[in-house]
């Protein structure tokens, strides 16, 4: 099976085997089991020769990835959609992502976005005595980095050690055994447990799907209103962008090609505004509209806001030299930026939205019309707002729809 975007990045693909695995993972009997310290001193082994601040063996469930053994992260499991080990089982050596902000399959991941803020990781794939991959040994780092040759080998090594413990589990089970009369009298309470811990998972993916779609201080007055209160903002930044020629560029792709480097760039995008705190409001075909500055200092907004339109340039620059190296066409993008006073509020009862609207927004919309490929257009109230903290080129006066002449600038640097 193809694996498929789910909110801003790629839930992994399922193996062609995948029942046989299960059922080698299930004969293991360690999902939900107890901690020990053998598979602890592994885990600790690796953190210390990486010198990373996570490490961890993880399961991979038929839903879930679950953590048997864990140094540097909280959570005892996570659904196996977001996992990175869910990627790296179908691997026959390590996966290794040395930025995961860099990778479309990982940009939008809640893993990345929110804690423990993972920017590198590798997977070792782990295989149980019948040869099936079964879980990962796994580092990770809030920091991007790289792995050497050296390095990757060592990880396999330590791997090798995991999958020894697995073949010792006959041993083990006999021991379990003879514990079985009192895990009957704690069944009830476990199962008590089971249901709680699935309560707060799913209570988890709520609240992220609700404070993915909605900025925080909306999703918790939507949460406890049930309906926002439009507010209006003196001074707001609003950027529109879009991709230049992308009705004769997209024409040369399939359709699956087509959503497959749309999605590339959008969970890249995605993950740059909220790495920058940018409000990310929606996509409209190729067109990518967000706002910053409806809490805080605008004057900061605007330099946050210019930071991640300079990193939206700069990927597409990339993106395109690789495709076009390829041989294949790719687009070029387009930024225009203005400031001022807005409205922001929630519409729709089955499909709600949070949106902006006034004068601001239209004259953004013209600002990034008026733009040229590769270049960031500001509007001279947004250059007035942002002062000597920019370089700018001038570009005179140009008309815009029923705005009259309106005095434009490309911006060259930050200072």
């Amino acid at each position: 099976m193809s694996a498929s975007p789910t909110q801003g990045c790629v839930i992994p693909a399922i193996p062609m085997n995948e029942s046989e695995r299960q059922a080698a993972l299930d004969d293991l009997k360690l999902i939900d089991s107890p901690q020990e310290e053998r598979f602890d001193r592994i885990v600790q082994l690796a953190q210390l020769l990486f010198r990373v601040p996570i490490a961890y063996i993880a399961l991979i469930d038929k839903d879930r990835q679950w953590f048997k053994s864990k140094v540097g992260i909280e959570a005892n499991e996570t659904s196996r959609s977001v996992s990175f080990c869910g990627h790296a089982i179908l691997e026959d050596k390590a996966m290794v992502v040395p930025d995961a902000l860099q990778d479309y399959r990982f940009a939008g991941n809640p893993m990345v976005l929110g804690e423990p803020f993972i920017r590198f990781y590798a997977g070792q794939p782990l295989r149980g005595p019948s040869g099936h991959k079964v879980g990962t040994l796994c580092l990770a780092d809030s920091e991007a980095r790289e792995l050497g040759e050296h390095d990757l080998k060592m990880l396999a090594q330590i791997a090798k050690l995991v999958e020894r413990e697995f073949t010792l589990l006959d041993k083990i089970q006999m021991q379990i055994e003879t514990l079985k009369a009192k895990e009957e009298l704690e069944k009830k309470g476990q199962e008590l447990e089971k249901a709680v811990a699935d309560l707060s998972a799913e209570k988890q993916n709520s609240e992220f799907l609700l404070t993915n779609i909605f900025p925080g201080g909306v999703a918790n007055e939507l949460r406890a209103n049930g309906k926002v209160k439009a507010v209006g903002h003196d001074q707001a930044v609003v950027m529109f962008s879009d991709f230049s020629d992308f009705t004769s560029v997209a024409a040369t792709y399939s359709p699956a090609d087509l959503v497959e480097e749309l999605n590339r760039a959008f969970c890249l995008f995605d993950g740059l505004s909220a790495r920058y705190g940018v409000e990310k409001l929606k996509t409209i075909g190729d067109g990518y509209l967000c706002v910053a500055g409806l809490q805080g200092d605008a004057v900061e907004a605007g330099m946050k806001m210019l930071k991640f339109a300079q990193e939206m340039v700069s990927f597409t620059q990339k993106r395109k030299t690789e495709v076009e190296a390829g041989g294949k066409k790719y687009w070029s993008i387009r930024i225009g930026v203005h400031s001022g006073p807005l409205v922001a509020g929630v519409v729709g009862v089955k499909r709600m939205a949070y949106d902006i609207w006034g004068d601001t927004v239209n004259v953004a919309a013209r600002i990034q019309q008026e733009s040229v490929p590769g270049k960031i257009n500001l509007s001279k109230d947004f250059r007035d707002l942002m002062g000597e903290r920019v370089e700018v080129e001038a570009r005179g006066k140009l008309p815009i729809k029923h705005h009259g002449e309106v005095e434009m600038f490309f911006l060259e640097k930050l200072k």
